[in-house]
């Protein structure tokens, strides 16, 4: 005869929902939060190709806030209407989204997070030099299974990476729950049952045990080694994007999130808190702060980008009708800008943002100026600071282009010139091809893509390439196409065509709308694209450097002075 404990248990009638204060409190906040974060998440959506919002990848960000945001939400009504499932069926809910669906959303959440890291990392290089490094690469298309993962784009790797975690993850979850007989007391392995006891204990053994583990287990992985680590990594990197800080916080804002777990679900102590606050809340307590960080902080960062963007704007549009003033300022501070030694202590943009030049600064006439003469620290901020060196880095290559580009061009010339410009196209342009591509129009993209797409294919090949290492020597795909370069390496390793551009020349057909002018709308686009958003910030950074160093050497002339001052007065003191 069964026990009469277990009968009680799982044949527990349904309670009606529980509405007191605390209940009401529950669904009125998870409505009026829930309202908030789609808010959020449209507003975010519908400005997703803002720069501050493009170069995070928010599609894999918002998806994996919404996975956790369903658990949250299934939390938030456990305590009013928890009661009014049979008690079996509200545990399984419970024991496979927590087992399933919450490690998909964290595996998801920190994935995106890692972008972070590889992004600074890869704007490195257009810092380093104007040309990235040489590395070894491989044809996608005709080596290994490992080869060809590694050659796919970084999300695409993640994924694929998170699913085969999770067709783990799921077999142990769905295994855990066939083994455990206190879900199903009619089949399982011997000695999984409930014990014996009263029914408040049998609930709270349902909430406990080694099948809970596995989840326990990817939490602290991913809080306290994965999450630290990232911390670690990211501490000397200071973007002006606010991604850094919103790393960091989602990665301290969860630690808490394990370790209270398991304590209010084992420690007795902690049963007058459950009674309100179920255990699961001190995880979703971190889901809370991830939405907070991941969704309505960059909602901020956009609007206070804005603000700035309307005053570079304002200022170019106020002093447009003052060119010639504007023409004069560059000419007088021509001199101290082609300075050398100021240039290389890079001091020579500090040297012309007095206070007397103002809002002039933010015009395009000072934008200009610096891509002309002295691109390099604006370089090297846009690529540190605001993950965007490949804006400026191809202004300076379409600027040296045109500058090359022959006045009467023979045959030879023009097929040089179409390499070098290929060369930029999949550099910066092709979206198959460049690793961070710039944020053109659509319809100028397909403008571009109609004059170089065939030649980029010829010789890329079809198949997407390590955008590190796009062009390929004599065994990549194009090389088996008769007369598509002139040369080619002799190496089995792919190379960048930007190192090959002076020795290998493009002699397949040439598009009859390639001109000097081909770049210029791009061109013209990504300059206004960087003086509403890169260069406020850069002047902004610059003017705040040498405010905060004139407080220094006046800080340090006070100390001096004190410190003579005291000397003369110890002796005075001494002599009398």
């Amino acid at each position: 005869m069964a026990d009469p404990a277990h009968i009680s248990l799982y044949s527990l009638p349904k309670s009606p929902p529980n509405f007191d204060k605390v209940g009401t409190f529950y669904v009125a906040f998870c409505a009026t939060w829930t309202f908030l974060l789609l808010v959020g998440v449209v507003f975010l959506l519908v400005n997703r190709k803002d720069p501050i919002l493009k170069v995070r990848g928010i599609g894999l960000t918002l998806t994996a806030v919404l996975f956790l945001h369903v658990y949250w939400v299934l939390a938030q009504i456990t305590y009013p209407i928890g009661l009014t499932m049979p008690v079996l069926t509200a545990f399984d809910v419970q024991y496979f989204f927590m087992g399933i669906w919450f490690p998909l959303g964290m595996a998801t959440f920190h994935a995106s997070n890692t972008r972070f890291l590889y992004v600074a990392q890869r704007q490195k290089k257009y810092a380093k030099s104007p040309y990235a490094r040489r590395k070894k690469g491989c044809n996608g298309a005709d080596t290994s299974w490992l080869c060809r993962l590694r050659n796919l784009d970084y999300p695409t790797r993640i994924l694929i990476w998170i699913g085969l975690g999770m067709i783990v993850q799921v077999l142990l979850t769905v295994g855990m729950w066939l083994a455990n007989k206190k879900y199903h007391p009619t089949f399982g392995i011997a000695g999984t049952e409930l014990p014996g006891g009263t029914i408040d204990n049998q609930l709270l053994e349902l909430g406990r045990g080694w099948e809970w583990w596995p989840t326990a287990f990817w939490q602290l992985i991913w809080t306290w080694i994965i999450a630290p680590i990232m911390i670690w990594k990211s501490r000397k990197i200071h973007d002006t994007l606010g991604w850094r800080f919103q790393t960091i916080a989602c990665c301290i804002s969860n630690l808490h999130a394990t370790p209270l777990w398991l304590i209010a679900t084992y420690v007795p102590a902690f049963a007058p808190v459950n009674k309100y606050f179920a255990p699961s809340e001190w995880i979703h307590l971190s889901v809370t702060f991830f939405e907070i960080f991941t969704v309505f902080f960059p909602c901020w960062l956009v609007v206070r980008q804005r603000v700035l963007r309307r005053k570079a704007q304002d200022a170019n549009a106020k002093w447009d009708a003052t060119s010639q003033r504007t023409a004069s300022v560059r000419a007088s501070s021509s001199n101290q800008w082609r300075s050398t030694s100021m240039i290389e202590k890079g001091l020579a943009i500090d040297a012309i943002l007095g206070k007397e030049l103002g809002d002039r600064l933010f015009t395009m006439g000072a934008l200009e100026h610096v891509l002309n003469e002295n691109p390099g620290p604006l370089q090297q901020f846009s690529a540190l600071r605001d993950f965007s060196g490949e804006n400026i880095a191809f202004l300076t290559r379409v600027a040296s282009w045109k500058a090359s580009f022959p006045t009467d061009i023979n045959e030879d010339q023009l097929r040089d010139v179409f390499t070098r410009a290929l060369v930029i196209y999949t550099d910066f342009i092709s979206p198959r091809d460049a690793e961070f591509p710039i944020n053109i129009a659509s319809g100028e993209l397909k403008s571009l893509e109609n004059i170089f797409e065939k030649a980029a294919r010829i010789v890329c090949g079809e198949a997407r390439t390590d955008p590190a290492t796009p062009f390929g020597s004599n065994k990549s795909p194009g090389s088996d196409r008769s007369g598509s370069l002139t040369e080619a390496g002799s190496s089995d390793d792919y190379f960048e065509l930007r190192e090959l551009a002076a020795r290998i020349q493009y002699v397949g057909e040439v598009s009859d709308a390639f001109d000097s002018s081909v770049f210029d709308r791009a061109q013209a686009h990504i300059k206004s694209l960087v003086l509403t958003n890169t260069w406020p910030k850069f002047v902004t950074e610059i003017q705040q450097r040498r405010r905060s160093s004139e407080t220094e050497r006046s800080d340090n002339t006070g100390r001096s002075q004190s410190t003579l001052a005291s000397r003369v007065s110890h002796m005075i003191r001494s002599v009398l």
